[in-house]
């Protein structure tokens, strides 16, 4: 991972026709583009906690993949037939629950598994940040993610189970200091696909995206294009301590290929920056608590490392050095209630290192 101080930019500041073009206005590219694996990392994440399950449904000890008896309808109730759970906390679908709340635990997740769709999702996230990228002034960031996303029936494969989702979604980001000012708009569209086997679950996904930027500084305004494609992948395993509390450790691995769009600016500098080649590597931890009456909440970890390659910038023909940002922590809390087929989940949550703020966001989940 390259990591170069910009003081080593200073004496390129006077010499030459570059000089004006080594200020800030010329990173804008690669600011955008760390920007973006920072977005995905988001937005993945909150797909995959969506398209996994309640917590409700991660809390049951029955996980998907473990066999669920099947009732000898001559001897149970018509309660308990065939599809449904045989007993209290035993899930009979994919990643949720189907009780009656009888427990206490009121909203079971009830939906027909086999169904060509079985839930759609809705999720807004907002977050609000400092920036320290190597040695540029901290920009100020936020970020608002709004995404929606449809998984249908599961099925076996192997002694496990599986289960398609397909997400798409708006983002509006801006990021600004005293030099430069950022605002980007785009959208992306991401298919998924969940593997669980005992208390161990695989989500994996690929995603891409497009982000259309304005970039304002004392010359005045840029405008160019960044496109994306990423690959990810999200291992958890569930430990239950017992019937109401869940130690759920995971990390997330990505690839993402960012291309940056040439591009003469209005200081009269041809821009040019080779694709961005982003590698993340986030360990998480989740503590699941069943509150009662239907109300979970959770306690959630994630350090974010994002190793940067590529993206060689020339102004003018001239490489000019790259810039990297360093890793950051999320911590956050989580609140979740369950009634009959819906799932209302909010959180909020704060970020330390590399970037600084607060994150929050809540979501939606019908299930059918």
């Amino acid at each position: 991972m390259k990591h170069t101080s910009l003081l080593f930019l200073a004496p390129a500041l006077f010499i030459t026709s570059y000089a004006h073009a080594t200020t800030p206005h010329a990173y804008a590219n690669a600011i955008t583009a760390h920007n973006i694996a920072t977005l995905q990392h988001s937005i993945t994440h909150t797909a995959f906690d969506s398209f996994e399950g309640s917590m409700a449904a991660t809390l049951n000890e029955n996980k998907p993949g473990k066999t669920i008896p099947t009732p000898d309808k001559d001897k149970k109730s018509p309660y308990q037939t065939y599809g449904r759970a045989p007993m209290y906390g035993h899930a009979a679908t994919y990643g949720e629950y189907n009780d009656d709340g009888s427990a206490g635990r009121s909203g079971g997740d009830k939906y027909n598994t086999d169904a060509s769709l079985n839930n759609i999702w809705f999720a807004y996230e907002h977050i609000s940040d400092d920036v320290k990228i190597d040695d540029f002034t901290t920009l100020d960031s936020n970020q608002d993610l709004g995404i929606m996303g449809l998984s249908g029936g599961h099925s076996k494969w192997g002694n496990g189970i599986t289960q398609w989702g397909i997400y798409t979604g708006y983002i509006g980001a801006h990021q600004r200091n005293n030099e430069i000012n950022i605002d980007s708009q785009g959208g992306f569209f991401g298919v998924y696909n969940g593997f669980s086997i005992d208390n161990f679950n695989l989500s994996t996904s690929i995603i891409s995206g497009v982000l259309d930027n304005t970039a304002t500084s004392t010359f005045g305004d840029d405008g160019y294009t960044n496109f994306w494609i990423s690959g990810i992948a999200n291992a958890t395993y569930s430990i239950h301590l017992d019937d109401t509390f869940t130690l759920q450790p995971g990390v997330q691995f990505a690839y993402t290929w960012i291309k940056a769009e040439d591009y003469t600016s209005v200081s009269g500098d041809t821009m040019k920056n080779d694709a961005f080649n982003m590698i993340e590597v986030s360990p998480t931890l989740r503590a699941i608590k069943h509150i009662g009456s239907g109300w979970y909440g959770s306690l959630n970890l994630k350090h974010i490392m994002i190793f940067a390659n590529g993206g060689d910038l020339t102004v003018n023909n001239t490489t000019i050095p790259e810039l990297n940002i360093g890793d950051f922590t999320e911590y956050s809390l989580s609140l979740e209630k369950s009634i009959t087929n819906i799932s209302l989940t909010a959180n909020f949550g704060r970020r330390d290192g590399a970037h600084r703020g607060w994150i929050g966001g809540i979501n939606l989940k019908v299930r059918f």
